[in-house]
């Protein structure tokens, strides 16, 4: 009788010791990635796409820090199909470029606040580009004004 209680008792300290750190364990998972950015569960994935070559211009207009993100789109892949191929980072008031392979893209922009990635209420691809651009698409946090602007143009 003395052991069986015993038995007990240990099982019920060690069933204890395995939640405390399997709990603990989740916290640290959700902290660490807290702030991580998540652009494939933003609402507003402008797309744009171009058999060759492409070149690209991001520029910020002031205040936040953004990210940008080009994605493709694998129906097979993890993120809900969407895969990160290229981003690019963006203090305010500064402008990036680079080249991406012809294709289709999501492109999605993110704003710094606190410690977490937001996604921008605002993304809007222009009906008319300017001459000589594929496409150009603008973030806004809630609308209006454009805060990134993101001008693609072929690659030649």
């Amino acid at each position: 009788m003395a052991e069986r209680r015993d038995l007990q008792t240990i099982i019920s300290k060690l069933t204890r010791l395995f939640v405390t750190i399997a709990l603990s364990i989740a916290c640290a998972a959700a902290l660490a990635s807290a702030g991580e950015a998540r652009p494939w569960l933003c609402r507003d994935k402008p797309v744009f796409s171009y058999n060759s070559g492409m070149r690209y211009t991001l520029t910020s207009s002031r205040g936040r820090a953004w990210k940008v993100f080009f994605m493709a789109f694998d129906p097979a892949g993890g993120h809900d199909g969407f895969e990160i191929v290229r981003s690019a980072a963006l203090a305010g008031g500064s402008s990036a470029s680079g080249f991406l392979e012809g294709g289709r893209y999501f492109a999605v922009a993110m704003y710094h606040q606190g410690s977490n990635w937001i996604c921008p209420g605002y993304a809007q691809d222009q009906e008319h580009p300017p001459a000589g651009q594929l496409n150009n698409i603008c973030y806004g946090e809630d609308g209006p004004p454009c805060l990134v602007s993101l001008a693609v143009l072929a690659a030649h």
